[in-house]
């Protein structure tokens, strides 16, 4: 058997390295070059103005519109920014707003632009790239009044508009919300499909060899095998690929587990649009609360019903979380009643769970960080935080326990961060409550919509 083995090896070692040889040779075709792993800013397309004397840059230098955000939200621009509650009782959310027509006059007499034609057209294309999204006042159910929270008074007035985060978060109400198709963040996604990714190598496999390397591309399955591989791929900055420690200062430099996960696959996600090829990584978060435990009671606390206050969100974000002052983004376990724990500080069974997704966008480099600066200075990275909140349910007037901030660090891609974390009342030094959350990071595979 040895020598079989032997002689095989002698065989087969020529063609394997052969093969080897081939990968290599190709690295350069499907790996994304420099420039969009990481762009300066200096290499950002300008707009210019051209005159008979000069050629110069525009008033609106930067094309994105994440530019116009950042000069529009200045003190004195003349542009209004109020908060409506969308939705209703419990399940009603805050969105920060601003007017069309304030807007419009903003850009004219900003100079950005002539004259009102301009300044729509201005808004029309930043709504196509989805850095602000349109809201139309009248198909919102409203009271009789006519007046929404924060005084926004809709009688005289149709469309507003809101921010886009790139990085934007979504409440999933499901297990089956995760492979569904969405318009989240600055794109639109759709449920991954083999015939979607089929139809997306058809043109080049066709100009490569024609009818009958389309047939044996299809008859193999390689959309499937290529997806495989692809989404399978080690960056180049990783020990996995061969890369060294990196180190600054004599000690190790290594990103955060978390991190790290995200910016392996923003580089999977560019090795997909490198090829043109629709299939995009989502993250999710998926959030256990697991059990509640009061230490303030010796004999074990007595039974109650629960609720909790989720969302992701930035480092140094610190917007109250509650069922008056809740963002889109956020979600609410339903009200679980706790019973009676045995023995001495016992922890009692809590048993909800909240999922999370967001997307990875398209204009990053690897590292996470924005080709375009205006864009990177209002939405800084990923949400690196779970903001929880606990609440007791009471008939009149419902119990803050206490809210924590749990930083996501530690959790790695397809591994589980279980922790107790201590619950923090407001105006308290003294903590009584802890909850124990386990959380999951998964990332989950879906193809971009066609934007035709």
């Amino acid at each position: 058997i040895e020598e079989m083995y032997a002689v095989a090896s002698r065989l087969m070692r020529p063609l394997l390295s052969w093969c080897r040889a081939q990968e290599i040779a190709i690295v350069h075709d499907l790996a994304p070059s420099t420039s969009q792993i990481a762009r300066g800013a200096a290499s950002l397309p300008v707009a210019v103005a051209v005159s008979d004397t000069a050629i110069e840059a525009a008033g609106s230098c930067v094309d994105g519109g994440d530019a116009v955000i950042r000069r529009m939200i200045q003190p004195g621009s003349g542009v209004g920014f109020r908060t409506l509650r969308v939705g209703e009782g419990n399940d009603s959310a805050i969105v920060v707003l601003f007017s069309k027509r304030q807007a419009i006059s903003w850009f004219i007499s900003s100079g950005s632009e002539k004259d009102k034609t301009d300044a729509a057209s201005r808004l029309e294309l930043m709504q196509t790239r989805r850095v602000i999204e349109p809201i139309d006042m009248k198909q919102l159910v409203i009271g009789k009044s006519g007046v929404f929270a924060g005084g926004v008074d809709l009688n005289g007035e149709d469309i507003r508009y809101r921010f886009v985060d790139p990085w934007e978060v979504e409440a999933l109400e499901s297990k089956e919300g995760e492979f569904m198709g969405a318009v989240l963040g600055r794109e639109a996604y759709t449920t991954f499909s083999v015939n979607t990714v089929a139809k997306a190598c058809e043109t080049a496999i066709r100009k490569l060899g024609g009818l009958h390397l389309l047939g044996l591309w299809t008859l193999s399955k390689g959309g499937i095998c290529l997806t495989k591989a692809l989404a399978s791929v080690h960056p180049p900055w990783e020990l996995d690929a061969g890369s060294d420690l990196q180190m600054r200062g004599g000690k190790a430099t290594q990103p955060s587990p978390y991190i790290n996960s995200i910016r392996q696959h923003l580089y999977r996600n560019a090795l997909f649009r490198r090829l043109d090829l629709p299939q995009r990584f989502l993250a999710l978060v998926q959030v256990e609360l697991l059990d509640l435990k009061n230490l303030t009671a010796p004999g074990g606390s007595s039974s109650l019903t629960a609720y909790a206050m989720l969302r992701l969100k930035r480092q140094g974000s610190g917007a109250p979380l509650t069922l008056k002052a809740r963002t889109l983004d956020s979600a609410s376990t339903q009200p679980r009643k706790i019973g009676k724990s045995s023995g001495p500080n016992a922890p009692a069974s809590w048993g909800s769970l909240v999922r999370f997704r967001f997307p990875l966008p398209e204009d990053v480099h690897c590292d996470g960080l924005s080709f375009d600066r205006d864009r990177e200075a209002l939405f800084k990275g990923p949400p690196c935080e779970l903001q929880v909140s606990v609440y007791e349910k009471k008939f009149m007037s419902d119990i803050f326990l206490g809210g924590a901030d749990v930083k996501l660090d530690a959790l790695a891609s397809g591994g589980q961060l279980e922790e107790w974390v201590p619950l923090r009342a407001a105006g308290s030094d003294g903590i009584t409550w802890f909850a124990r959350i386990r959380l999951t990071l998964r990332f989950e595979l879906m193809c971009l919509a066609d934007k035709k």
